[in-house]
């Protein structure tokens, strides 16, 4: 058939045409750049230096041109905890995890694993891959499992895979626990460090994936003949082939990567594609070089390590939400799981449990978390309170005041899921208080919340589907109650009033201020005044230097009515008892200085006017003022004696005491007392009183003296009021 030159013109270009459209990007994605976390176990440095290559620069380079318009990739570090956070937030869109990670990741949030690491270990392709549990080899102590009993054992991280948790899943198959057993178990977050520490012989037994001893040999860090292996097994891949390095485990397939459950709803072309150019990476491409791994193929299966986490107890059944959640290592307690039939200790009894030990073998090295049995054999019944972690048959497990309410959390370990029967035993005396119920449990436990008046210890009976259990009975030890001060508990927990304490009223302490201050102020004014008037004609005959000493002989015994007006409310006892003792002394020393200023004031007016008109020429009547001093000292004198014996021997003491009692019931006042007061007290007033008799006898004598120097008048008034 021949064609004229314009069709094949036209042909040509029908064939420009499809050739263009074929070139053109068939997918399309919903963003242009899509990141990839990876779990950083030896730091973010060196994953990116790894992987990088792969995840950014592979990929971007192979599946990012098949997308309209063009896609990248980026690789993102990530920690333990960051990577869960990352994937649940959806802040990522692949993951590269190990194995564990990754079955609680699927777990939790649907991530499907799009293709497994074929991995180059001493230049040996492998898709699996185990633990060792080792020791040196001239350690005789530990041939078996069994010996890692009592021991200190090492491992990378509690949530470290074939340096941790395929060793302790080993130990559980054995019938032993890694929480249990060893008497210390150190994470040293660096699986050479463990070989050297176990090479030193600063731990016992050490945790490491396969191949990490033969592959520090390979760089001379280490011999292979330095240990031995524990529970070396014969473990074969691809068939029969044997696995070529030392194990102690089981295998279990190599890190994955994991495609996010909106990538596979979203962007599935993008995870195919990514899975695809993935398995087109040989050994030779710079990028399986740079993280030392040979290719990637389809995903294996992952249900072994779900399997080793239930088995662990690191995955758990999430009672409110009913969601399966791993436990997170971040938090090294919450991460701890104790087995059946055990309990774990209060966080401050664990982090305390190694320098318990006082030996400084376990001291936790710098840099290292450290974990010294942490969990403690339970009962077949767990009976918790506040105050006792596990309590016993006969035991105090519960100490209350009367009525105040108690809670106890019963946990069945045995999960027979059948019905708690509780009886509060009392003494006979109190019938109307014996309590006894049933209780459905929650997940085998139980919440039991109990309270009562009746002061001693009671018993508790707990039986579970009508036994007893090993445990019961317990006691629960109920203390009187805590009324406050001054008041009691009665028999029925309530408060009763046993003691009134009288304070001394507002009003009677702001009259004693206000007369203290009128009379200070009267004194002072007086003192004033007469001061003033000194030169006067008359204030001359009246001796003011007598007056003066009576204007401060007043204020020292009005000091006194402002003493007491002080009690316990504002004062502390110590300071009453100065208080007490000083008020007999501003009592004493005022009244002193007062009377006997006035007795030699009167005195020197009798001697110059009676004295000296009936004296003879030769007897000599005494004029200076300061000779009559004699008389106001030794008044003062004996005032101080009587007041010093009285502080020595028996000083007054701020008491309280029951002004009735009856019932119980006390109204207490303060007062200051003292043995010996009453013989003190008669003596200073007998005294005065003698004092004031004699001062009258004088004052009589002196009555017909012009009242301008001797005023016996207005004395005399005074001394009879007094």
């Amino acid at each position: 058939l021949v064609l004229s030159s314009g069709m094949w013109l036209l042909v040509a270009a029908l064939v420009a045409a499809l050739a263009d459209g074929a070139t053109e990007p068939p997918y399309n994605a919903t963003k242009a750049v899509f990141k990839i976390g990876g779990l950083a176990i030896r730091g973010a440095e060196d994953f990116n230096t790894r992987f990088s290559p792969t995840f950014a620069d592979y990929l971007t380079r192979e599946v990012g041109p098949l997308f309209n318009p063009p896609i990248t990739f980026e690789s993102v570090p990530l920690n333990f905890s960051s990577t869960f956070s990352a994937v649940e937030h959806a802040w990522i869109d692949f993951v590269y995890t190990n194995p564990t990670a990754f079955s609680c990741l699927d777990s939790e949030f649907g991530v499907s694993a799009i293709t497994t690491l074929r991995n180059l270990r001493n230049g040996i392709e492998l898709t699996q891959f185990g633990g060792i549990v080792f020791t040196r080899a001239n350690n005789t102590e530990i041939t078996q499992l069994r010996d890692l009993e009592d021991k200190i054992v090492e491992a990378v991280s509690i949530s470290g895979l074939g340096a941790a948790q395929m060793q302790w899943r080993l130990m559980i198959e054995n019938g032993m626990n890694l929480m249990v057993e060893p008497k210390q178990v150190r994470f040293a977050f660096n699986q050479k460090e463990i070989v050297h520490d176990v090479r030193r012989g600063d731990a016992d037994v050490g945790f490491v994936r396969t191949g990490m001893i033969e592959g520090m040999e390979a760089n001379n860090e280490t011999k292979l003949e330095y240990f031995k292996v524990i529970n070396k097994v014969n473990a074969t891949v691809g068939g029969d082939s044997p696995f070529p390095f030392q194990i102690s485990t089981s295998l279990y397939p190599e890190w994955c990567l994991g495609a996010l459950a909106h990538v596979q709803d979203q962007d599935y072309k993008v995870a195919e594609e990514v899975s695809k150019a993935l398995m087109n990476i040989n050994s030779t491409m710079a990028a399986a070089i740079a993280a030392g791994y040979s290719t990637w193929q389809a995903p294996l299966s992952y249900m072994p390590l779900r399997e080793m986490q239930e088995a662990l107890g690191w995955i758990q059944l999430d009672a409110t939400t009913q969601k399966w959640r791993c436990m997170r290592s971040d938090d090294l307690y919450e991460a701890i799981v104790c087995p059946s039939g055990y309990f774990k200790l209060t966080r401050t009894e664990v982090e305390n449990q190694c320098n318990n030990l006082n030996d400084d073998m376990y001291r936790c090295p710098e840099g290292y978390e450290c974990l010294c049995r942490p969990c403690k054999r339970a009962n077949e019944v767990e009976i918790k309170s506040a105050q006792v972690e596990s309590c016993e048959k006969m035991g105090v497990c519960v100490e209350a005041e009367q009525n105040e309410l108690f809670k106890l959390d019963i946990k069945d370990n045995l999960e027979r899921n059948q019905t708690l029967f509780y009886k509060f035993h009392v003494p006979e005396s109190h019938p109307e208080v014996r309590i006894q119920n049933n209780i459905d449990p929650i997940y085998s436990s139980y919440n039991l919340t109990l309270g009562t008046p009746v002061v001693g210890d009671n018993v508790l009976e707990i039986t579970i589907g009508g036994q007893q259990i090993p445990n019961s009975p317990v006691l629960i030890r109920i203390k009187e109650k805590d009324c406050g001060e001054h008041q009691v508990a009665n028999q029925d927990g309530t408060c009763r009033q046993t003691k009134e304490v009288e304070y001394l009223p507002a009003g009677f302490r702001i009259a004693s201020i206000l007369l203290f201050a009128f009379n200070v102020t009267l004194s002072l004014v007086f003192f004033a005044w007469t001061f003033y008037y000194r030169r006067h004609p008359i204030i001359m005959a009246s001796q003011p230097t007598f007056l003066y000493m009576v204007a401060c002989g007043c204020i020292l015994s009005s000091s006194t009515i402002l003493l007491v007006s002080f009690d316990d409310k504002h004062f502390s006892s110590e300071e009453l008892d100065i208080i007490c003792q000083g008020s007999v002394w501003f009592y004493g020393l005022g009244f002193a200085l007062t009377i006997s200023a006035l007795f030699a004031k009167t005195y020197r007016a009798k001697c110059l006017t009676i004295d000296k008109i009936n004296s003879t020429k030769s007897q000599h009547v005494v004029v200076s003022i300061y000779q009559y001093m004699i008389y106001v000292a030794a008044a003062l004198t004996v005032e101080i004696i009587i007041c010093t014996i009285w502080t020595i021997y028996d000083p007054l003491k701020w008491t309280r005491s029951c002004a009735t009692d009856t019932s119980g019931y006390c109204r207490s006042i303060g007062t200051c007392s003292a043995d010996s007061a009453v013989i003190f007290i008669s003596l200073i007033l007998t005294l005065h009183f003698i004092f004031l008799v004699y001062m009258l006898w004088i004052c009589y004598e002196v009555r017909n003296i012009p009242a301008e120097f001797a005023e016996h008048k207005w004395i005399t008034g005074l001394l009879v009021l007094v």
